[in-house]
């Protein structure tokens, strides 16, 4: 199985590896920081306990991606800046205003996590950046499904009315 599985993530590589950098250098800024998440995307399809499943493995790869570009904004908001030390900017003039935008999201997302209760917040973790299924969190965190599915509810809930608190910010930047 695990030469199969090998074999799968090497066709997957091959074939949509190049898209996979193209994608993620945008959102990132470098070509580096994108090499770093595509090596990781491929480690975590190398986990996948059966790739059988996956109906779409191009959809399955750019989601991974891009659950892991949240995660880096999430955990290094900071980084996420083109032109670091032997790294060439490698997007159009706007980038640093996209990394800006991605540094400031990553602020209020950090905010509104931070004010939800610990389940809550454990349960979107596991969810979101563990790829743990609702089953999965309940024995884990050793409540209910039901209860998860109320968890994350409230947790992505919050984070969306921070980001739309963001919105008038933003247009007062912009002059509108």
């Amino acid at each position: 199985m695990d030469r199969e599985r090998h074999r799968f993530v090497a066709q997957i590589a091959a074939r949509h590896g190049e898209d996979l950098l193209r994608y993620l250098t945008r959102r990132l800024g470098t070509r580096m920081q994108a090499q770093d998440l595509a090596q990781e995307a491929y480690l975590r399809l190398l986990r996948l306990e059966d790739h059988t499943l996956i109906r779409d493995p191009q959809a399955y790869l750019f989601r991974i991606a891009s659950n892991l570009v949240h995660e880096f904004a999430l955990k290094y908001p900071t980084r996420l800046t083109p032109g670091d030390v032997g790294d060439e900017p490698v997007t159009a003039p706007d980038a640093p205003e996209q990394a800006l935008d991605m540094q400031v999201r990553a602020r209020y997302v950090k905010s509104a996590l931070d004010e939800l209760l610990p389940k809550c917040r454990a349960v979107l973790i596991l969810h979101r950046r563990d790829e743990m299924t609702y089953e999965q969190i309940a024995t884990h965190l050793g409540i209910s499904v039901s209860m998860v599915k109320k968890y994350l509810g409230i947790a992505l809930k919050r984070c969306r009315a921070s980001l739309r608190d963001l919105a008038p910010e933003r247009r007062d930047e912009e002059g509108r």
